[in-house]
């Protein structure tokens, strides 16, 4: 649970307890020595689903089934705190993200606040293809809902070792059966290849 606070009253040796929902460290004779703030709020739910990650694909299927079931929100998950508004322009990156959290054209996402945007393409490279693969199993997923998922091998096509050319046989079909795309080794590099594919008003990671 990472903490962000001010240490000076806190030695080497010293016995603290942290209280993280009252915001408070406290020395052994429960005299407060510290306070803070957890950022983001939705750290501590972050912290009961055993990272971020399985947060947001638990908060995902609860809102998709109350959804179906004409249920209202879940009341059991920490609600993200909303920046109050600068009444300032937008920059190009905010009405990106914006664009992606399905915001009105021309609005965006203030700094601080929490979304969570659509990603329509989404590049993975084979230096890190075999954890990204592991990754994903772990997760049970089936299927990619990305618009494009694509995997390159461009930093092992020149030179593979015998590791590197058991990925290159083994990862492509695990992509295709999930949606995904891969580029044959020497069809360039993935930057490249997202440069073309990528629209200019959505996003993309990798």
């Amino acid at each position: 649970l990472p903490i962000e606070c001010d240490v000076s009253q806190i030695k080497m040796g010293d016995e603290i307890f942290i209280r993280p929902f009252d915001g408070v460290i406290l020395n052994k004779e429960k005299k407060q020595i510290a306070s803070f703030k957890l950022t983001p709020t939705t750290l501590s739910d972050e912290y009961r689903a055993g990272g971020r990650i399985p947060l947001i694909i638990g908060r995902g299927l609860t809102n998709k089934a109350r959804e179906y079931f004409k249920l209202p929100p879940s009341e059991l998950f920490i609600q993200n705190i909303i920046p109050k508004d600068s009444k300032k322009g937008f920059t190009l990156a905010q009405k990106i993200v914006g664009r992606a959290c399905g915001l009105p054209e021309g609005s965006g996402i203030r700094p601080g606040t929490y979304c969570e945007p659509k990603v329509t393409t989404v590049g993975s490279q084979d230096t890190t293809g075999a954890m990204t693969r592991d990754e994903l199993k772990e997760l049970a997923c089936l299927g990619f809902n990305a618009d494009l998922v694509m995997q390159s091998f461009c930093h092992t096509a020149a030179y593979p070792k015998p590791v590197d050319l058991k990925l290159q046989h083994e990862l492509p079909s695990f992509m295709a059966s999930r949606g995904g795309v891969t580029l044959k080794p020497g069809d360039g590099i993935i930057h490249s290849w997202l440069n073309r594919l990528l629209l200019p008003d959505t996003i993309g990671t990798g």
